[in-house]
């Protein structure tokens, strides 16, 4: 990562509040310079400039910290480049962290990530709707609408448990909520601003 990008995470880490040390930082920064070097053989994610990727991976990744419970069993539904869970494991230091992915090869990059930069991290080449294990946490960034994830985490969740979804505009959250059945219909929705992304943001949380 150049100086430039380097400085402008740090910033941004600082403006979220979220302490970070020095070998986090340096563990959270192998990991995007792994990531973007691993993209080039393997589609892992769009955003391609290093700049852009700070922004739209890592930092949105971890701008809504205080939401996640750090000491929970979790599950990262859909993990693909590793967003949000390893950077929530490295920066929170979770040591219940399992990333859920059911392509191989995006599972192969994972599991050299995660060997590299997140040892207390576990990779499950599993399809979600077949996985036969609960967790206290479940979080995703991009795995489906609200209620896509409700159903498919069915039989992953006990009295408890908490799902956790990054989403963009209020409009569609909207949306996705009135899409869910009525049980599943009392998320709790809170914008939050991810530091230099002009874009709307909201994380939705549902206790069960």
């Amino acid at each position: 990562m150049n100086n430039d990008n380097l400085q402008l995470l740090t910033s941004g880490l600082d403006e979220l509040g979220l302490k970070h040390g020095p070998e986090a930082l340096a563990r959270l920064t192998g990991f995007h310079d792994f990531l973007l070097a691993y993209n080039e053989k393997v589609n892992l994610t769009g955003f391609t400039d290093e700049r852009e990727s700070v922004v739209k991976n890592l930092l949105n990744a971890l701008a809504p910290w205080r939401y996640i419970d750090a000491s929970r069993a979790t599950a990262d539904i859909g993990s693909g480049g590793g967003m949000p869970g390893i950077p929530l494991a490295i920066m929170l230091d979770m040591p219940r962290m399992t990333l859920i992915e059911s392509k191989q090869k995006k599972c192969e990059f994972l599991r050299q990530a995660c060997e590299k930069f997140a040892p207390k991290v576990m990779v499950l080449n599993e399809d979600v709707n077949g996985l036969k294990r609960s967790f206290g946490q479940i979080v995703s960034i991009a795995y489906g609408t609200l209620a896509k994830l409700v159903q498919a985490t069915s039989h992953m969740r006990a009295p408890g448990t908490r799902i956790i979804a990054w989403k963009g505009r209020m409009a569609t959250v909207e949306q996705e909520i009135n899409e869910c059945r009525k049980p599943f219909k009392r998320w709790k929705v809170e914008k939050f601003d991810v530091p230099e992304l002009d874009a709307e943001r909201h994380i939705c949380v549902l206790e069960l």
